[in-house]
């Protein structure tokens, strides 16, 4: 995995994608941001920058991922395996449903994932110090994370292997809610499905993003 480091840049979603659309990069390909001015957030909302974050989109190609990974789960995919990551160096982070991650009852960052072309972009914000949301509070390696998370990513062959230890974790989402259509649903009673959806009030629900 190569890693581009950049001081400022409007989003590295959107550059990623733009460079791959124009062949000027290949995956498999990283892109971090010092500082965004225009991050994305859940619901297209800008994501609000804290004083100190560690902000990436990274590449791949879909030939590469798990053949069992539901495309539409893959930010539930890539987002618990970087939170295995940080629970490995200390901190208590946990992943809720569909793509936000927690530290106990506040939310300290996101992940984004699309698809581009043969590719699949993934887009990770987290906050490290300051900010209007929870934040880690301690320093990081942001080169130590990466490494570990690519790798993490290479050695994991199966979907159904992250699955299963999310799926154990799941109740943590009980007395959360998130956001749907017009809507806020809460997710006491939501049942995870095999496939990262869940089955809420009669209706199977989707992260789509």
């Amino acid at each position: 995995m190569e890693i581009l480091y950049f001081d400022i840049l409007p989003s590295t979603q959107t550059y990623l994608s733009e460079q791959l659309k124009a062949a000027k990069l290949i995956s498999p390909i990283c892109v971090v941001a010092d500082k965004q001015t225009a991050g994305i957030g859940s619901r297209g909302n800008v994501w609000e920058q804290a004083r100190e974050a560690l902000s990436f989109s990274f590449a791949i190609k879909l030939s590469e991922l798990p053949q069992d990974l539901p495309l539409q789960s893959a930010s539930i995919f890539f987002g618990f395996i970087f939170k295995e990551v940080l629970v490995s160096l200390g901190f208590d982070v946990w992943l809720k449903w569909p793509n936000d991650l927690y530290i106990g009852k506040q939310k300290a960052g996101g992940v984004m994932s699309s698809v581009c072309r043969e590719d699949i972009v993934c887009g990770i914000g987290l906050n490290i110090y300051g900010g209007r949301f929870a934040y880690l509070g301690a320093a990081i390696s942001r080169e130590e994370v990466l490494e570990k998370f690519f790798a993490k990513i290479k050695n994991t062959s199966r979907w159904k292997h992250i699955f299963s230890k999310y799926e154990l974790e799941f109740y943590k989402n009980f007395g959360f809610s998130f956001h749907h259509q017009d809507g806020v649903l809460d997710l006491e009673g939501a049942i995870l499905l095999p496939d990262g959806g869940i089955y809420l009030n009669g209706e199977k629900i989707y992260n789509i993003r």
